[in-house]
């Protein structure tokens, strides 16, 4: 191994050697590109080896749980990437279609890891097709289509209701003194049990905003827990207001049904799961026209919180401009037409989600929306015009239904957030 480790510390050698600001633009895409590829083959051969080294017990008597553990403390990288890099490999490992493709260059290690959650899933499909379906896709595409698979797969020879009370009865916490003063937690939860603990701890670390502090993110949310644990021992959550708002935008069809429903996320919530938090969740039927509430006109330039939830079920749960994935929780409310005191309502029509840097950058020289916020587009200063649709159901790779014929405040139809071409008019539901 060594030998082989020193041929690759030459290369890189070699590589920081090249004087960049000689280089034309052409050679300078070339050899990004060429960087790239080989970057992404070296992430696949690290994710191999990590596998090895947890079967070989790399990390056993150094008191970390796992080789994630062992290699984030020894390696200067962060646990979430090290547990990612072990999932790629350990996934490589039990999937030869997953493996070839990323070893071959059909999936980029990115690209491979978006599939991750639906290869461990239950599914009745093939995963060689879902595999391949994906050859050449970006990690956002590959996210949806692994969400896609799961909708459309789901396992057979049980009902909904059965197979999420069978994932559910997983669930638990296990604390392991490790004989140092450490204890390791160990743990398994739905995904919405799991993101309603993650809001909250990160409700705690946004009160942290100190420049210099020399946390990791791992230990912010460690302190986090331990912070609102303390707070309840002390008498200081007695719970309501302080539980963390969860959305979830849903049909109200699939509600009631076996379909499904996405958090701002962009992950998928089963319609049994929905149902569940449904007598203890605040119901909001969101319609785009027609409404009081939604439609302040001139009255205030902040959106309402009606019109901010409004605004996530329309536009998906994240930033309207193609390709970029922020969530909504890291967007603005931006007006289309510029607001000031003569112009720019703060309807619905007129409001759309855009992250902090590409909110920036609508407001740059040279740059022009064209139409509301339900047909959309904008012109860049090279002339260039991109459409801008709303991300339907919570993922940045889902198909648009946008574009579609204006019907709005037309006789027996229903303009609204969410509705699918040619069905029947129905509503939202956000909970």
């Amino acid at each position: 191994m060594d030998p082989a480790l020193q041929l690759l510390q030459q290369g890189l050698e070699a590589v920081r050697a090249v004087d960049t600001t000689i280089l034309t633009a052409t050679e300078l895409g070339s050899g990004l590109l060429g960087l790239q590829k080989i970057i992404d083959g070296l992430n696949v051969e690290h994710a191999k080896l990590m596998t090895e080294a947890d079967k070989a017990g790399v990390h056993a008597g150094s008191g970390h749980r796992n080789i994630a553990s062992w290699l984030a403390a020894n390696g200067n990288t962060s646990y979430v990437r090290a547990k990612k890099q072990h999932q790629l490999g350990d996934a490589m490992n039990k999937s030869p279609e997953l493996e070839d493709a990323v070893s071959n260059g059909t999936l980029s290690p990115d690209t491979a890891s978006e599939l991750l959650p639906t290869l461990g899933s239950d599914h009745s499909g093939d995963i060689g097709e879902l595999i391949e379906a994906c050859a050449g896709a970006s990690p956002a595409e590959a996210k949806a289509a692994g969400e896609k698979f799961q909708e459309l797969n789901k396992p057979v020879g049980e009902t909904d209701r059965e197979r999420e009370a069978r994932k559910r009865a997983r669930r638990g916490l296990r604390f392991n003194d490790l004989g140092d003063g450490m204890t390791a937690i160990n743990g398994l939860l739905t995904s919405p049990d799991a993101r309603t603990v993650q809001d909250s701890l990160a409700a705690i670390i946004r009160l942290w905003n100190d420049v210099n502090d020399p946390r990791t993110h791992e230990q912010k949310l460690a302190d986090a827990l331990v912070q609102l644990c303390n707070a309840y021992n002390s008498g200081e959550v007695t719970g309501g207001r302080e539980a963390p708002t969860v959305m979830i935008v849903i049909n109200i069809g699939d509600l009631e049904g076996s379909g499904v429903g996405y958090n701002t996320h962009g992950e998928i919530v089963p319609a049994e799961i929905v149902r569940r938090m449904v007598p203890n969740a605040n119901l909001a039927r969101i319609i785009s026209n027609g409404s009081e509430i939604l439609d302040l006109g001139r009255t205030a330039r902040l959106a309402s919180p009606a019109q901010y939830r409004a605004i996530i079920a329309r536009d998906g749960g994240y930033c309207r401009t193609p390709g970029c994935c922020m969530p909504a929780t890291w967007c603005e409310i931006d007006h289309v037409q510029e607001w000031d005191a003569q112009s720019g309502n703060t309807d619905l029509d007129w409001l759309i989600l855009l992250c902090r840097h590409h909110h920036h950058m609508r407001h740059l020289p040279g740059v022009e929306l064209h139409g509301d916020a339900n047909n959309l587009s904008i012109t860049l200063p090279n002339g260039n015009t991109i459409a801008m649709p709303p991300k339907r159901h919570g993922h940045p790779g889902a198909t648009s239904t946008t574009n579609q014929p204006d019907t709005t405040n037309q006789p027996g139809t229903t303009n609204q957030p969410g509705a699918q071409p040619g069905a029947p008019p129905g509503q939202r539901s956000a909970a």
